[in-house]
């Protein structure tokens, strides 16, 4: 063969080797995974935010690096919120109008966690009791502060007919451990709180749910929890729309595999499975936040002097933001909750 046969041969070869090398290079380039997201998500160990913690396991399937960020109470998650020392978190219905009321309105609420989670708890033996009991009879009543629980009992007791001041309080600083211990050894016979705290006492045998009372049946609702992200993260709404897609995915599947929940909760909160169902019976995981509702409660929060500004309802209403979840679930912002 000529010379110049052999010639075209190496250099067809050496064309077809470019076009492989490069063609492979190409599709390792594509089939190379994008770089996650790394966001902060705030969570607590209690039973209302089992999602937030399933989102850091399948957070890789959203494209996301989620690091976990424990905190003890929502207020504390409030302020890391506010500060973006965390980018999603949960705060309670009343954090968003003590936001906007101090003057960083830093948060916004984009979904509903749960509802029902605000409880009383009594000693074994008090029988059935009334919210006239509460306020009539000296019952001694454990109260840590003006949490959620506290906002919804003085306000159930407003609408009784009978009124807070008339209640013999007893003031608790602590864990919601603390506030069961003081019922444990008879310095409160009834007491406001939440669970696991509840469960375990009502487990050990010296209390009991007062669920006759239900304080979350007021005017200021059943919410108890809310999923929210720092402000700045409006500006990402491509971010907020994975995030909040991994928050529904984990919540759809908590609230159709109750074993999953419980199983979940068992497992951060360190606790036995008798007492995380017993909590799980009075809670229920919910996507909705009602704007009426919470409304409400920062109106309750102006009256009262507990926020200052007399505006804080309107002041608040732009910090409940339902685009996102209502294209995410195909539920309209009024059926998510949005008052018209």
């Amino acid at each position: 063969m000529k010379p110049e046969f052999w010639g075209a041969i190496a250099l067809a070869a050496a064309s077809m080797l470019v076009s492989a090398t490069t063609g492979t290079a190409f599709a390792q380039a594509a089939a190379a995974p994008a770089e996650r997201v790394k966001i902060k998500l705030g969570w607590q160990k209690v039973p209302m935010i089992a999602a937030n913690y399933l989102m850091a396991d399948a957070a890789a399937k959203y494209g996301l690096e989620i690091e976990l960020v424990h905190f003890n109470r929502y207020s504390d998650m409030r302020v890391a919120l506010e500060n973006g020392s965390i980018d999603f978190g949960t705060v309670g219905p009343g954090d968003l109008a003590l936001s906007a009321d101090s003057g960083r309105s830093n948060i916004i609420a984009l979904a509903g966690q749960a509802i029902g989670a605000d409880l009383i708890a009594k000693r074994v033996g008090q029988g059935k009791l009334t919210w006239e009991d509460i306020a009539t009879k000296g019952l001694a009543f454990g109260s840590f502060g003006a949490g959620i629980a506290w906002v919804k009992t003085v306000a159930t007791l407003e609408e009784k007919g009978v009124g807070y001041a008339r209640v013999n309080e007893v003031k608790i600083a602590g864990t919601i451990y603390d506030v069961m211990q003081n019922l444990k050894i008879g310095k409160t016979q009834v007491t406001m709180n939440v669970d696991p705290a509840i469960a375990q006492a009502v487990q050990e045998g010296y209390a009991e749910y007062a669920d006759e009372l239900d304080i979350n049946r007021s005017s200021l609702g059943g919410q108890n929890s809310l999923f929210a992200a720092n402000t700045s993260l409006l500006k990402r709404p491509e971010l907020v729309r994975k995030v909040l897609q991994n928050y529904v995915d984990q919540t759809v599947r908590l609230q159709s595999e109750p074993g999953l929940w419980s199983a979940t909760y068992q497992a951060y909160a360190g606790i036995e499975k008798p007492v995380a169902d017993a909590s799980l019976q009075r809670i229920k995981l919910d996507l909705r936040f009602s704007q009426a509702e919470l409304g409400a409660f920062a109106r309750f929060l102006a009256d009262k002097g507990i926020a200052r500004n007399e505006n804080l309802p309107n002041k608040v209403s732009d910090r409940y933001v339902y685009e996102p979840l209502s294209e995410i679930t195909g539920r309209s912002a009024k059926d998510l909750g949005k008052a018209e």
